[in-house]
């Protein structure tokens, strides 16, 4: 991604999410609540199953990540003893994967959103931004961020292969939606955060001037 698709893809998402929150998140959550509670049960199956291999790829071992150790290793021994200079593609996936999910649960813990579910139930006034009470969790989408970070940075590299990579985070993103967890703004600041780390750090991968 270049710097120019990156800033376009920044300056159509920010202003649309504050859209989003202020007119259009409610309405559309209704929406989809009421026409595709159907497709519930399968998106529920799915992120469960994906978040169990997941679950397993955190276990820890020797006080890291498995995850992190695979791909700390895989960058390594690529870089440092094959000479690979595409290698740094697992260093950008490890660092993009882990500031994904903490910066998702920081975002989480200041903004405060009620989610979906609380508006289906006793229902709430305003955005539902910096709410007290439980369900207040909403924004942005741990989840979103969670799979977008394990497969974004592989489909900018290997953009042939984009669409295949992008079918898992895709679907958890949309099952974001279905199961009434996260409103639109939420799942898509998510994708943009992925974006935007994916971006910073692929500059590692960049030639330096000299």
């Amino acid at each position: 991604m270049t710097l120019r698709q990156f800033l376009v893809f920044t300056a159509i998402t920010l202003p649309a999410c504050a859209l989003l929150i202020l007119f259009f998140d409610q309405p559309l959550a209704r929406f989809i609540h009421g026409h595709f509670v159907g497709a519930a049960p399968f998106f529920a199956t799915l992120t469960t199953t994906a978040d169990k291999a997941h679950d397993a790829l955190m276990t820890h071992v020797a006080g890291l990540p498995v995850i992190f150790l695979v791909l700390g290793l895989a960058f390594a021994i690529g870089r440092y003893i094959l000479k690979k200079k595409a290698a740094t593609i697992f260093l950008i996936l490890l660092l993009t994967h882990e500031f994904s999910m903490v910066l998702a649960n920081v975002l989480k813990g200041t903004v405060h959103r009620l989610r979906p579910e609380v508006l289906f139930g006793a229902g709430y006034e305003g955005t539902g931004l910096w709410a007290a009470g439980p369900h207040n969790d909403s924004f942005p989408s741990t989840h979103t961020a969670t799979y977008f970070s394990l497969f974004w940075p592989l489909a900018v590299a290997f953009p042939k292969y984009r669409a295949p990579l992008l079918v898992l985070p895709g679907l958890i993103a949309l099952g974001r939606l279905v199961l009434g967890m996260h409103y639109l703004s939420d799942v898509w600041f998510s994708i943009w955060l992925v974006v935007a780390l994916t971006f910073l750090f692929g500059l590692l991968d960049k030639p330096r001037k000299v």
